[in-house]
């Protein structure tokens, strides 16, 4: 027994010793030995146990990104600024932010944060990102400052936060393995049906909007503390409660290449990852351009269900209540169902993100019907196929892209397929032209928005 702990200790010593990079035949064995361990690690994460506890972290953060929800319309009547003035404008500039520091920062982290470990900057964006989301319940609603630069300073704060936080914890995560790398991605869709759905189901019976605001804020040191105590103790090298960690060589096999040295090897990675983009893009410009469409569709206190001149007439929060759960449960599904196939090859990655596209496409296409309760078959589709190739993109990104590359595939994903989601939110007003097609009803397609 002695020998044997004594020989793993041995084995772990050689492998923790700095590589010579002179070019020695000692150091190339040394350095051949140290990337089969590196490899042979990475291999061990596909059986790893899932880490759940990491999706209460996603959930406390993402929360902060619903502000651009209905909390938005929330934050804005607050300010008391009404839709149509001028003001109201500048605040959906204010709002827009929010995607833009979000799209900006998710790729240029890993130039003015290069400084900072990824675990690091997930620290940094969740500060971030609590600080953005403690303005409107300090300085708005308990204080009374109506001063409309504080919508500036939260939805940026909020952005910079979010952009910087989605590829960083994702790629920290990394060395748990696939399957705890699946639990954290349903926390995107978990946190809109937290607020969106369970939390304005609070607001319609009476309670302060204001609660939500303080919930989120007070979720954010309860991730942040997760995090700290929980996960990041099983990637620290020889911890106790490291798990696989234990060998010392999670850390090593999740090292990440400097900006620049990903950049002049890009052609080890990005032509891999070519396809993930292409339908990242897709599929976010249709979410982006679809879901909002509906808003400005069905914008009368009542909505029509079967038609634009139905007489089935539904209450304007409710049928959005009931939209946001086909939104949450499709999104969810789709992530943890596309962990469940191998996709051991390209081949079949294609075909995948190619039927998670098709779902997409065809959400958009029954979005254009204009059809109350088809919205909901439209909003579960598109969501289903957006999720999806999310699902499909990080399992392959950490499975095929060189891990040294991993932090920088994940950015140049986000960051493409924001880009998406910005123009497709470029394009509501022409594809609400296409649903209504110049008309107006009693319940759907009115000129001004009623039943705020």
């Amino acid at each position: 027994m002695e020998a044997e702990a004594g020989a793993g200790g041995e084995q772990q010593a050689k492998a923790e010793e700095p590589v010579d990079k002179g070019g020695s035949e000692g150091s190339d064995s040394e350095c051949s030995q140290e990337n089969g361990v590196i490899a042979a690690e990475q291999g061990r994460e596909e059986s790893l146990p899932p880490e759940r506890i990491v999706l209460v972290v996603m959930i406390c953060v993402i929360q902060g990104y619903t502000l651009v929800g209905p909390l938005q319309h929330a934050f804005k009547q607050s300010l008391h600024i009404s839709d149509d003035s001028e003001d109201g404008k500048i605040f959906t500039q204010a709002a827009a932010l929010v995607q833009w520091f979000k799209w900006s920062m998710t790729l240029a982290q890993n130039f003015v944060l290069q400084c900072l470990s990824p675990k690091a900057r997930v620290y940094l964006s969740m500060a971030c990102m609590m600080i953005g989301c403690l303005i409107p319940p300090v300085f708005i609603y308990s204080l009374g400052h109506l001063w409309i630069g504080w919508a500036f300073l939260s939805f940026g704060l909020v952005g910079m936060g979010l952009g910087v936080f989605e590829v960083a914890y994702l790629n920290v995560i990394t060395p748990l393995g696939p399957l705890t790398k699946s639990w954290a991605i349903i926390g995107f869709p978990a946190s809109f049906a937290i607020i969106n759905v369970i939390g304005f189901t609070l607001v319609s019976f009476g309670m302060p909007v204001a609660v939500l605001f303080w919930y989120i804020v007070l979720c954010m040191p309860v991730g942040l503390i997760i995090f700290a105590r929980r996960i990041v103790p099983k990637l620290c090298a020889g911890s106790a409660d490291s798990g696989a960690a234990g060998t010392g060589q999670v850390l090593r096999s999740n090292k990440q290449a400097k900006v620049w040295h990903s950049v002049r090897r890009w052609y080890t990675w990005v032509p891999i990852l070519a396809p993930y983009i292409l339908a990242h893009f897709v599929t976010d410009f249709v979410m982006e351009g679809a879901l909002p469409a509906n808003f400005n569709t069905f914008n009368s206190d009542k909505v029509p269900l079967f038609g634009p001149t139905d007489d089935h007439l539904m209450d304007k929060h409710r049928f959005f209540v009931v939209f946001f759960i086909f939104v949450g449960l499709s999104d969810m599904a789709s992530r943890r169902f596309a962990y469940c196939f191998a996709l051991d090859t390209l081949g079949k990655n294609i075909v995948a993100l190619c039927f998670g596209v098709t779902c997409s496409a065809l959400g958009m296409g029954l979005t254009i019907l204009g059809i109350g309760v088809v919205s909901w078959a439209s909003a579960a589709l598109t969501f289903f196929g957006q999720g999806f190739n999310y699902a499909v993109a990080s399992k392959s990104i950490d499975k095929f892209i060189p891990r040294e590359h991993n932090l920088a595939a994940y950015s140049l994903w986000m960051f493409i397929g924001s880009a998406g989601a910005i123009a497709g939110s470029t394009l509501v007003d022409y594809i609400r032209s296409w649903i209504c097609r110049g008309e107006v009803y009693a319940h759907q397609c009115l000129d001004h928005v009623h039943g705020h």
